[in-house]
């Protein structure tokens, strides 16, 4: 239920993140092409600008050019006529100035007289060669208004300086209408406007596109992970590519994949759970049944199918035992006493107990060698391992066969294996060895009175020591069950010994 309310979750975020990444990747399109907007705006109407200040300020500079022996002669016809002929070419207004800053000659002869007293001419005849500055036309401000400028255009005005040699003899005022600029810069941030929402728009596109691409693989996991949720383990997502997407449709498989074996193996459990403990009922229902209802009481009969009845129910308590301690390794409850111990013998003690079984069933049960170890473990646990280990070995050996244990070290491991020649396990059930209630043979097993988990509990125990199992067999042969422990090196002066 947790696992479902957690893939649920998950499902969720994965589904807010995504349209979370859609509006975050749209925001920074939008913001990112404000600025270029902007920016291209900005440079245009900077280079219109710099073009116009130059062209103004080679007219004004010829212009002046021309005057100044006109200025030094106080030529004033001479300087009007030019004054005209520029302002007529060039839709412009002339004014020279004397090093006072009064208007000597005007080409619309509207300030002759006057002092003009501006920023741009003031700044000149401090000391500045040039300067320029825009205004906003007036019907009050005359000189802002050229021959053809009306109330609210733009003005350009550009004062330089008249020199005689080195001495300042006056300024020179050209005043262009400049409205132009701005309509051409306003033309010009139109069409790059329209230039750019229809990039913005193609860009949209494939960014949407793009979106989707990314997202499809989120969208197809979030499904997968709503398949999950309903207890559908078999979902799966396509894997595309080399990317982050792709490792997590990994996961996503690899987790599902794991998920359905675990629901797979959880079923096949309860079902070979349940057959383990009804086999054992049904056949002592039969048995007092077949007590009760017996014509004639016979006490031989009676006991017989009690003694069979006590044999079910240790059955039962056996099968019943094992469920418990592997619920106990499932659940993590199973702790380890752990204490250094003499895996010689512990071993030996098993064998030694295990011996009078062997010779009842004519087998041979041998110690051949062993070296005396030292683990760190539960003795009680490893008692188990030893004890089903070479049971299961004397078991399944007909009789006359041997069963041998060995213990050698290797480096810092200790390798204890029981070998036999009995019956051997197929090669295609080895690997099924060591699961619950997997059996070679069935009808066999259960004359023997196993139930199935001996082997998986004798694994799982292994486990919980840092320790492996594995083995080896051929059909007919034999078989050999090897156990791997680390070795426990005890601790002397600090050092290891």
């Amino acid at each position: 239920m947790s696992a479902i309310i957690s893939l649920t979750r998950i499902k969720s975020i994965f589904r807010s993140l995504r349209w979370q990444f859609v509006i975050a990747y749209l925001l920074i399109i939008i913001i990112a092409f404000t600025i270029v907007t902007a920016s291209v705006i900005q440079l245009v109407g900077e280079y219109l600008f710099n073009q116009r200040v130059r062209e103004e300020e080679r007219i004004a500079a010829e212009i002046a050019q021309s005057i100044e022996e006109d200025m030094l002669q106080l030529n004033a016809v001479a300087m009007y006529e030019k004054a005209l002929q520029v302002s007529m070419e060039n839709d412009a207004r002339v004014l020279v100035l004397n090093e006072y800053g009064v208007v000597q000659v005007d080409s619309q002869s509207l300030m002759n007289g006057h002092r003009l007293a501006i920023l741009q001419t003031a700044n000149v005849l401090s000391g500045s060669e040039s300067d320029y500055g825009y205004y906003q036309a007036e019907l009050s401000d005359r000189l802002l208004m050229t021959n053809t400028a009306s109330a609210g255009t733009m003005t350009g005005i550009y004062a330089r300086a008249i020199h005689d040699d080195d001495r300042l003899t006056g300024v020179l005022v050209y005043v262009s209408k400049a409205h132009d600029i701005y309509e051409g810069l306003m033309d010009v941030t139109k069409q790059i406007s329209l230039i750019l929402i229809a990039v913005f728009a193609v860009v949209g596109l494939f960014s949407v596109l793009i979106v989707r691409l990314f997202t499809h693989p989120v969208k197809e996991l979030s499904a997968g992970i709503q398949q999950m949720s309903k207890g559908d383990f078999t979902a799966r997502v396509r894997v595309r590519g080399k990317n982050e997407f792709s490792d997590l449709a990994r996961a996503f498989n690899s987790m599902s994949s794991r998920m359905e074996a675990l629901d797979r193996s959880r079923n096949q459990f309860v079902s070979n759970a349940s057959h383990e403990l009804k086999t054992p009922l049904s056949t002592m229902k039969i048995l007092l049944q077949t007590i009760l209802y017996q014509e004639v009481y016979d006490p031989e009969i009676s006991r017989e199918f009690l003694t069979d009845i006590d044999k079910e129910i240790d059955r039962l308590s056996a099968v019943i035992s094992d469920l418990l301690t592997l619920v106990s390794i499932d659940s993590g409850e199973m702790r380890i006493k752990a204490a250094p111990l003499s895996l010689r013998d512990l071993i030996r003690d098993n064998v030694k107990r295990l011996i009078p079984l062997a010779r009842e069933r004519g087998i041979e049960l041998e110690y051949l060698r062993y070296e005396n170890i030292d683990v760190m473990g539960d003795m009680m646990k490893l008692n188990q391992v030893f004890y089903n280990l070479i049971d299961n070995a004397i078991k399944y050996t007909p009789r006359g066969g041997s069963v041998k244990v060995e213990l050698i070290r290797q480096g810092k491991t200790a390798v204890a294996k029981v070998s036999d020649n009995g019956i051997g396990i197929p090669a295609e059930d080895q690997i099924h060895i060591f699961d619950r209630f997997y059996r070679v043979d069935k009808a066999r097993s259960r004359e023997t009175g196993g139930t199935g988990l001996g082997l998986s509990i004798v694994k799982q125990i292994v486990l919980l020591h840092s320790g492996s199992i594995s083995v080896d067999s051929e059909e007919n042969v034999g078989s050999a069950f090897t156990v791997e422990l680390p070795i426990y090196q005890k601790q002397t002066g600090g050092k290891s010994a």
